[in-house]
């Protein structure tokens, strides 16, 4: 699997410099930043012998430019969800080292320093991560938030086989056969939508294999065009 770094309007330039160094002491390479306005000195000084990422760092306006092109996106928070804030429904850090025995590309988000990731940006993401910390004060600093991270995935780097993870687009035609189903059944509204951003998040976690996508699909077609034999022989 490979890894992007994404900061989402990182406002402290230095914070900007103290990532690349963390991406260069845990091997990490793929910086993506998204920000409209310059980055100073400071990115390049506090970067010391990481600034080649930081020089080489792809600059975009928008997330959505920084995500198109990924098979997994992953959201990290330090301000966790309750059943009634499902966007903010985290796992610990480490379970992301799971996304390393697939291949493909998986971004990893981290938000801007004061106010960290908004939630219609966690809900853009496939699986949303935390790092368990003192309740006293839970939010780390960004740099120190990418270097625990990373030091976390690095531990995974060499470890389990390799499959080919699920592509987007395989977990978009599941959702598009439950979705479906869902319709079928009489679901509708807000409990439609809710029940098919949960259901996204469970693939999301469970890092699943193209194969195991393959046989999702065939299982809720055959539910689907069950439902519709049931339909027609109604009507």
């Amino acid at each position: 699997m490979s890894i992007r770094v994404v900061l989402v309007e990182p406002i402290y330039d230095f914070n900007v410099g103290m990532t690349a160094r963390s991406m260069k002491n845990f091997g990490f390479k793929e910086l993506y930043i998204v920000l409209k306005r310059r980055l100073g000195i400071d990115a390049i000084r506090f970067a010391a012998h990481a600034s080649d990422i930081v020089e080489n760092a792809v600059f975009v306006s928008d997330l959505e430019d920084a995500v198109k092109d990924v098979d997994y996106i992953v959201g990290t928070t330090g301000v966790t969800g309750t059943d009634y804030n499902i966007p903010r429904i985290a796992v610990p850090i480490w379970e992301l080292r799971r996304a390393l025995r697939l291949k493909g590309k998986i971004a990893i988000l981290f938000g801007r320093e004061d106010t960290g990731l908004r939630n219609v940006e966690l809900e853009m993401c496939d699986v949303v991560a935390t790092i368990p910390a003192s309740s006293e004060y839970p939010v780390l600093n960004l740099s120190h938030a990418v270097a625990v991270t990373l030091y976390e995935l690095s531990k995974g780097i060499h470890r389990g086989f390799k499959y080919r993870a699920a592509t987007s687009m395989e977990r978009r035609l599941i959702l598009n056969f439950i979705e479906e189903a869902l319709r079928l059944a009489g679901v509708r509204g807000y409990k439609l939508d809710n029940s098919l951003f949960v259901i996204r998040r469970i693939l999301g976690r469970s890092f699943i294999s193209g194969r195991e996508a393959y046989t999702l699909m065939g299982c809720f077609r055959r539910i689907r065009n069950k439902l519709l034999q049931c339909e027609s022989s109604t009507t």
